[in-house]
């Protein structure tokens, strides 16, 4: 039902938003497979080779945002390569201490793994960074959590 659903919307050109609607997810996808999948692929598939117009048009949907970016980022990501994505987005990554240079050389060491069929060595950066990193984020997630439990929610 679903395919169909989604081969039709295909076929008639329908926004990824009234594609949301027709399956009753108009009020946001929620990370449940069965709702964050047929979003994703919609998406993917109604903008093949626009990497910045399928996350979009997946993420206005509402809901589990973080999920359906992955997927979506995932699918089209892969379509589109590193060139499709546009460029003040990759700008903007802050990834610290890793950089976009220190995960294409992951990325490098992976294919290269994978021909020469056994483990190669760690990609070095300054690890030791992780830990004050990670506890910063550890106090913004609960100061976020915490704030959640005082009014207006």
């Amino acid at each position: 039902m679903i395919c169909r659903k989604l081969e039709r919307g295909l076929s008639k050109g329908t926004s990824v938003l009234d594609f949301a609607d027709a399956l009753g997810l108009r009020r946001g996808v929620s990370g449940y497979s069965y709702h964050s999948v047929p979003i994703a692929l919609f998406a993917w598939l109604r903008f093949p080779g626009d990497f910045r117009e399928a996350l979009t048009s997946a993420l206005n949907c509402g809901g589990d945002t973080d999920t359906m970016g992955a997927i979506v980022g995932a699918l089209a990501g892969a379509s589109v390569r590193i060139s499709g994505i546009p460029s003040e987005w990759l700008n903007r990554i802050c990834e610290w201490p890793r950089s976009l240079k220190v995960m294409d050389r992951a990325a490098e060491r992976l294919a290269r793994q994978n021909k020469v069929g056994k483990p190669l060595d760690p990609i070095e950066y300054f690890w030791p960074a992780l830990a004050p990193r990670n506890l910063a984020f550890l106090i913004v997630v609960l100061a976020h959590g915490f704030r959640r439990l005082a009014p207006p929610y």
